[in-house]
């Protein structure tokens, strides 16, 4: 005979989890004791729920796992909304467990410590699966219910709510069932068609989005098979290593990339819903010869209308349709040319990005390359250095190494990279200004705790520079309305015992960066945006 939390503990352990983001609360305790007591999974404290499932999100990313957050009822998870809003955007695997009030206060609106009543709706807001226990021997099942709602399909993040007196009330159910996921195949006939004009085509495309990296699945074959470039976009990076010789980037919208992908002749596109970004505003023009790949049906044609639809999961349907295209190799054309075109347009966008970076960016750009190892991940917050140069040309040379806020909010980076350095036990990059890092600032403690091998980047210039652009250029108020009082952030991680190093040059950055990819755990770099030669945008 076991307790409710021990069940939690139970089905966790089944499903693999090996990390779960904390912040201990009066209606979660039960869980956390049971965790440590049945042991193979490590707690990992946080010191705010939003924080806690920013954590849970860059894991799942930097994995291709169930990331798991448990916070508290009722104003925690309030706190947690803003982490599952990002999960959601980014169709991210996350699973957010919480306590609730005891089962007789429930819904009754009485003022009972921590309860919300609309917490169930809330929740569903931003989860595609909410579940409200009612019975003890139900919490094993239900917690891999969800975990496989999670990773089937498009993942989106769910939520469970266990009343606290159910958390310590006698449950007896069996062990948990865990099967894998299905991953659903394309249609054939759709899969063979999609490949015979894929070879036939003068000018094809492939684009590869985020859907590509979370499903596992790699363009390589079916691009070196069909000769075919391919562009992503931010969340696709990686699809495809960008030292490969068929990869143009993920700045598709950059001249003169913009008037070679819009020469396409056809557009092979897998695992995007063609954001606003990547896109310009979905002005950029995309052929009527599109073929559109996705898991989600609801997301082919939702922004460029498709001339051939498959519905299925990424790797399978790439899969296929490399097999299928081993049929008609014979038609496949000399692409030499096509492709070489392609690089000279992918060089020539590129230097006019190096023309907005400036030399001191240019040259910390290359020092991150240069010296984090190929696997190591690339955590982008939103900021100026992100936005020109993290996100579009800090060359991606793996799958899950890229991660950034997909829904454009700022702050979220140092949780989102602590949950990618625990995951994948790499040396994690984090490219973030003084404004968005206030957002989380105490998420350096948490680092500190779990000796997270993270460096932070940070890009300093007190204040939100994004916001002084827009500023200044719309004529508007002043830009004293963004400028900022910021602390001693040397002296703050110091306080913390993380290794700080104050950087005002490209040089400074170069041997202090190589220094913290060889130091275990946390590092901060405070970079004086002001010290170098400004981004021109």
């Amino acid at each position: 005979m076991t307790n409710g939390a021990a069940q939690v503990a139970a089905a966790l352990n089944v499903l693999g989890v090996r990390h779960v983001f904390a912040i201990a609360s009066i209606h979660n305790l039960p869980i956390l004791h049971a965790l440590r007591d049945r042991g193979g999974i490590e707690i990992v404290g946080m010191r705010h729920e939003q924080a806690a499932v920013h954590a849970a999100d860059g894991y799942a990313r930097a994995t291709g796992r169930l990331g798991v957050a448990l916070v508290s009822t009722g104003p925690g998870t309030a706190n947690a909304m803003g982490g599952l809003y990002e999960a959601s955007f980014a169709s991210s695997r996350v699973l957010l467990i919480t306590g609730q009030v005891e089962s007789a206060h429930l819904g009754r609106g009485r003022g009972y410590i921590h309860e919300a009543e609309g917490q169930t709706d809330m929740l569903r807001s931003v989860c595609r699966t909410v579940s409200l226990i009612r019975r003890p021997a139900d919490i094993g099942a239900e917690v891999v219910r969800l975990a496989r709602d999670v990773l089937t399909g498009r993942p989106r993040p769910a939520a469970l709510e266990i009343p606290i007196d159910l958390q310590r009330m006698p449950a007896d159910a069996p062990p948990p069932v865990v099967t894998s996921p299905p991953r659903d195949a394309v249609d054939d006939k759709a899969a063979e068609e999609a490949a015979r004009r894929l070879a036939t085509a003068r000018r094809p495309l492939i684009w590869a989005g985020g859907g590509v990296v979370g499903s596992g699945a790699s363009v390589a074959e079916l691009a070196e098979a069909a000769g075919t470039p391919v562009v992503t976009s931010r969340e696709g990076r990686g699809a495809l290593p960008e030292d490969h010789p068929l990869c143009l980037g993920a700045f598709p919208t950059v001249e003169p990339l913009r008037s070679y992908v819009e020469s396409a002749d056809l557009v092979l596109a897998v695992g995007t819903r063609f954001q606003m970004h990547p896109t310009d505003a979905w002005r950029l023009r995309l052929p009527d010869n599109l073929i559109h790949l996705d898991v989600d049906p609801s997301v082919i044609g939702r922004n460029y209308p498709a001339r051939l639809a498959l519905v299925g999961d990424a790797r399978r349907g790439l899969a296929q349709m490399a097999e299928r295209l081993r049929d008609h190799a014979a038609a496949i054309p000399d692409r030499s040319g096509y492709l070489a075109e392609g690089r000279a347009a992918w060089a020539a966008a590129r230097k006019r990005i190096s023309a907005e970076m400036g030399p001191d960016h240019e040259a910390i750009c290359a020092s991150i390359r240069r010296h984090l190892p190929r696997h190591g991940v690339v955590v982008r917050d939103a900021t100026v250095p992100a936005y020109v140069w993290g996100d579009r040309v800090l060359p991606i040379l793996a799958p899950r190494t890229s991660i950034r806020p997909a829904a454009a909010g700022i702050g979220p980076g140092l949780p989102l990279a602590i949950g990618a350095a625990t995951g994948s036990g790499a040396p994690t990059v984090l490219v973030q200004g003084d404004g968005g890092f206030m957002l989380s600032a105490g998420e350096l403690a948490a680092a500190a705790q779990a000796g997270a091998h993270v460096i932070v980047c940070l890009f300093n210039d007190r204040g939100y520079g994004v916001l002084r652009e827009i500023i200044r250029g719309a004529g508007e108020g002043t830009a004293a309305d963004v400028d900022l009082v910021t602390p001693d952030f040397a002296a703050l991680g110091a306080s913390f015992g993380i290794a700080t190093r104050r950087i005002t040059d490209a040089a400074g950055f170069d041997t202090e960066f190589a220094a913290a990819v060889t130091r275990p755990g946390p590092t901060l770099l405070d970079v004086d945006l002001t010290a170098l030669a400004p981004i021109r945008r």
